[in-house]
């Protein structure tokens, strides 16, 4: 008979616990583990990159190397209307940014011309953004090499 009558009780606390009530702390919100998150907040924290717009119109702004430009280096990038300039020590650009998909993804394709001639390998590139603020251009390289330079850019404005 006390086996029993415990085991009620037990049942009961464990009940009280796991649906939350007892207590009597009205103004604590229902707590949730480390970690959890909610349908909506998920939603709310990654929206997809089509509801912010294509690459081409989260890229417009002014865009600075994260490295030192050294002779034939780029040190700023301006992108608006999808019209490109870039300048370095030894470069003055202008090109054009085009919508283009890579394996299944957003991947538009910069051309870039230097007055002079010379544009450090560079002439098309591939552009790729990680959230808002950050911008690499791998750069095809000369035609029958390797592969080209990757520059990568910090957005300033």
């Amino acid at each position: 008979m006390r086996k029993a009558a415990h085991m009620v009780v037990t049942s009961v606390v464990v009940g009280l616990l796991v649906s939350g009530c007892g207590g009597g702390d009205d103004d604590k919100t229902d707590a949730k583990p480390k970690g959890a998150t909610t349908t909506a907040e998920q939603q709310s924290k990654s929206p997809e990159p089509s509801a912010q717009g294509s690459m081409i119109e989260r890229a417009a702004g002014s865009w600075k190397s994260i490295v030192e430009a050294k002779d034939t280096g780029l040190e700023t990038l301006t992108i608006a209307d999808g019209k490109v300039t870039a300048k370095g020590p030894k470069l003055d650009c202008t090109g054009t940014l085009k919508s283009g998909e890579k394996a299944g993804k957003e991947a538009p394709t910069l051309t870039l011309t230097c007055k002079g001639g010379g544009d450090g390998d560079r002439g098309v590139g591939t552009v790729g953004m990680k959230d808002d603020d950050k911008l690499a251009i791998d750069w095809a390289g000369p035609e029958g090499g390797f592969g080209g330079l990757v520059e990568s850019f910090r957005k300033v404005g």
